[in-house]
């Protein structure tokens, strides 16, 4: 018999759940669903996808929404410093006792679940999943900010029977032992949370990803807003030492907008939230007007995505944790930081195609870069810092066994106009933002 007393006892097991199972099949969520008097129904839903960026965009539609009066719930993943990150209500995390108390109903049916199915039970993350719809149905709120887990057909978020719109944010090439070797076939998947009759927003895809995309949209009769077609983007230039401005245009348009992030990806992820959210606001009744937008963004936080944790030396965590991710932040060197010796510490799961991520940065010609070891998160393997650092060539890179002794080497070395820059794996950059 399974007994749950605390918060973190109902965390523990939910992460107990087996893992991966990523077949065509909802029946394990549905049967658990059912038990429950199907509180997915409860709420209306914002449903995201992307390669990168589900996050930045989530956190500024949710934002956004706010501002218009609207009470708005999250669901994203990975959390960073706490597990309750995962489900935030209009005022912030799920609390413990809430957790606790819905779990405590949750666990006796998975376990009888378990029995029961041919397959067994619900995974870790349709027990989450589960959990985040019931919360939401005993905690209502005008709508769910709902990122997928991996890819989107057959992504456990999938089950929700009715969204407002769908977002994709970005396709790239990042679990591709899951959703396929292709951009069609990651879009292919992505492109599942497409409803029909309901409008779809699109970041800037690549032309194989967005071919897809539109066929899927035109047939589910989904009118679709993408960047760089309905509505686009442009930086406007300046030297704000932190923080970007850029202009819209098409059908939102709006001058010298302020996101208090970097990169040329935020201002991206920006522009698909205020078209998301413009469009949502309609849906529901409301209007997000530009004042609204201009204090959205401006106070518009994201951890680890380019977050400055310090100004001397200036230090910042950047959780760039594929190919995709890493090149937008080597644009963003380039671009915001090309005359200052940026000092990498870099360290990632073993799993990750990490050598052409390293690359990329050592490329950069003011980088110096340390590829360096950190705690592995449970079951996960953390890269052999040496063995990395080999497959590097024709660049200097220094290798440390763990990042405390790094960061300490580097402090040490950095002049006054240096940056310290973590990067790589979302677990590495946690783990380094838990201790700084």
């Amino acid at each position: 018999m399974i007994t749950i007393e605390t918060a973190a006892d109902a965390i523990a097991y939910i992460h107990g759940r087996h893992k991966w199972k990523k077949t065509p099949s909802f029946a394990r969520i549905e049967a658990l669903l059912d038990r429950l008097d199907h509180p997915e129904r409860a709420s209306k839903f914002i449903h995201i996808t992307g390669t990168n960026g589900k996050g930045s965009t989530s956190k500024m539609i949710a934002q956004l929404l706010r501002q218009t009066g609207l009470t708005v719930g999250m669901f994203t993943s990975p959390f960073i410093m706490t597990f309750n990150e995962r489900v935030q209500g209009n005022d912030g995390n799920i609390p413990d006792a809430d957790l606790l108390a819905i779990m405590q109903r949750i666990a006796p049916i998975t376990e009888a679940l378990d029995q029961e199915l041919p397959d067994g039970g619900p995974t870790e993350f349709e027990t989450l999943t589960a959990m985040m719809f019931v919360y939401f149905a005993e905690h209502p709120v005008d709508v769910v900010v709902l990122e997928v887990g991996v890819g989107g057909t057959w992504d456990t978020t999938e089950v929700i029977p009715d969204k407002v719109l769908s977002v994709i944010t970005t396709v790239g090439l990042d679990h591709m032992q899951v959703l396929g070797n292709s951009l069609a076939e990651i879009a292919t998947q992505k492109a599942g949370i497409i409803q029909r009759q309901r409008p779809v927003v699109t970041g800037r895809l690549p032309e194989e990803a967005r071919q897809v995309v539109t066929t899927v949209a035109k047939a589910a009769g989904a009118q679709i807003f993408e960047l760089g077609h309905e509505f686009e983007v442009a930086m406007v230039p300046g030297d704000t030492e932190w923080g970007e401005r850029f202009n819209l245009s098409g059908t939102v348009t709006q001058q010298n907008v302020f996101v208090d992030l970097m990169g040329d990806y935020q201002i991206e992820n920006a522009a698909v939230a205020i078209q998301a959210a413009t469009l949502a606001a309609q849906l529901l009744g409301r209007e997000l007007t530009p004042e609204m937008v201009e204090t959205a963004l401006a106070i518009v936080t994201w951890p680890v995505r380019f977050e400055r944790v310090s100004n001397t030396p200036l230090t910042v965590l950047d959780g760039a944790h594929n190919q995709h991710g890493v090149d937008a932040l080597a644009a963003t060197l380039a671009r915001r930081f090309k005359q200052r010796t940026v000092h990498i510490l870099f360290g990632a799961l073993a799993d990750k195609a990490y050598p052409e991520m390293l690359h990329t940065l050592a490329d950069l010609p003011n980088v110096d870069l340390h590829v360096v070891g950190f705690q592995n998160p449970g079951s996960r393997t953390v890269l052999d810092p040496t063995e990395a650092a080999a497959q590097v060539t024709g660049h200097t890179v220094t290798v440390h066994q763990d990042w405390q002794t790094a960061y300490q080497t580097v402090k040490a070395l950095a002049k006054q106009n240096d940056m310290i820059l973590f990067t790589g794996s979302l677990y590495f950059v946690s783990e380094v933002r838990a201790n700084l």
